[in-house]
């Protein structure tokens, strides 16, 4: 199915196509906001296969159609295809939709020009003129296995990089607005990626659920004085750390009004929160309340396209999304979200030998 937002006026433009294609098209004309239509309507018409949007038709500025593009590619699968007349085959706003992932666009002002790029558009490909070069050589029926390899193929590169960091002992803070929403398993993997890039971390426990003994005995940790250490890493429970490392990072469990100032003292500043349900999302949103003014990098796994828009509203339409991992000390499967937060501090990159 097609959902078309149009002008009164465009109404049948993609009669001619979808007919040749056997789509139907739900078509709804008038003047609309987009964001709030993704909020209040979308809902209705999630399995749509593409989602089809005339400029004019939308009330909203240039910025704000834009976020609302990018909410509606984090809720819905559907293929985006906007229609904006432009005199340039690429401009200022051709760029800006290119650069969300928005690449079919139909440009031409003639008719039999604009049809014949909206059956482009509706083709199996898409659109390939504003795709980049090496999108184009990779569409194929077996396009998403090739871009699983690619993925696995970046993960295997990184996971070969050592980095030199120069800092000492800055403050990586993580916090959870309620609990159970992967605080300590964030913790704990960045660590590990750290330390099997080359540099040097501690993790402290600074959470009231004094789990860290439990942990220590179902990985093996070793004890040293009054505190653990286990392949070159050090796990102290609600005590300063004894040494200097490049990184310290600290646990603060859930979001409760002792932790927080001390949270807020961090250097980096990490919130993460649970999207699964509307009462998650509502508790993700006031626990960001207590710690907004430290501006956090937001965490979660993957939102519920359900309660996506809320989400986006409420808390962030741009989150960090971590996937689930089978051992908390796992630095694998979440590394680029690790090197995100430590981009910053990287002095040099190098090959492990």
């Amino acid at each position: 199915m097609i959902l078309y937002l149009s002008r009164n006026e465009g109404v049948n433009l993609l009669d001619k196509a979808a007919n040749e294609k056997s789509l139907h098209i739900r078509k709804m004309s008038g003047n609309f906001y987009l964001s709030e239509f993704i909020i209040r309507d979308m809902r209705k018409f999630a399995s749509c296969r593409f989602f089809c949007v005339e400029r004019q038709a939308i009330a909203e500025n240039d910025a704000e159609f834009l976020q609302a593009l990018q909410s509606f590619q984090m809720m819905y699968s559907a293929r985006v295809i906007v229609i904006y007349e432009s005199v340039n085959e690429i401009d200022s706003f051709t760029r800006a939709l290119m650069q969300i992932g928005v690449t079919d666009i139909i440009t031409a002002p003639g008719i039999n020009d604009k049809l014949a790029q909206i059956a482009e558009c509706l083709s199996a490909e898409g659109m390939r003129k504003y795709k980049p070069a090496t999108a184009r050589a990779n569409e194929s029926a077996a396009y998403e296995e090739r871009e699983t390899l690619a993925r696995s193929i970046i993960r295997t590169e990184m996971e070969d990089e050592q980095y030199r960091f120069d800092c000492v002992n800055v403050k990586i803070g993580v916090i959870g607005a309620t609990r159970r929403v992967g605080v300590t398993t964030v913790a704990l993997g960045l660590a590990s990626f750290i330390k099997n890039h080359g540099g040097t971390a501690c993790y402290v426990a600074l959470n009231t659920n004094q789990h860290l003994c439990a942990i220590a005995a179902a990985h093996g940790f070793d004890i040293e004085e009054d505190f653990y250490t286990c392949d070159a890493i050090d796990y102290y429970e609600g005590m300063l750390p004894k040494y200097d490392y490049n990184f310290i990072i600290s646990d603060f469990g859930d979001i409760k009004r002792e932790t927080v100032r001390k949270y807020k003292e961090s250097d980096v500043h990490i919130l993460c929160g649970a999207s699964n349900t509307r009462f998650e999302v509502a508790e993700f949103a006031e626990g960001l309340k207590q710690v907004q003014s430290v501006n956090p990098l937001i965490m979660t796994y993957a939102p519920n396209p359900e309660f996506g828009q809320f989400f986006c509203s409420s808390v962030t339409n741009r989150p960090v999304v971590i996937k689930p991992v089978e051992s908390m000390l796992d630095f694998r499967v979440n590394g680029g979200v690790y090197k995100g937060v430590l981009e910053g501090f990287i002095v040099e990159t190098s090959k492990r030998f």
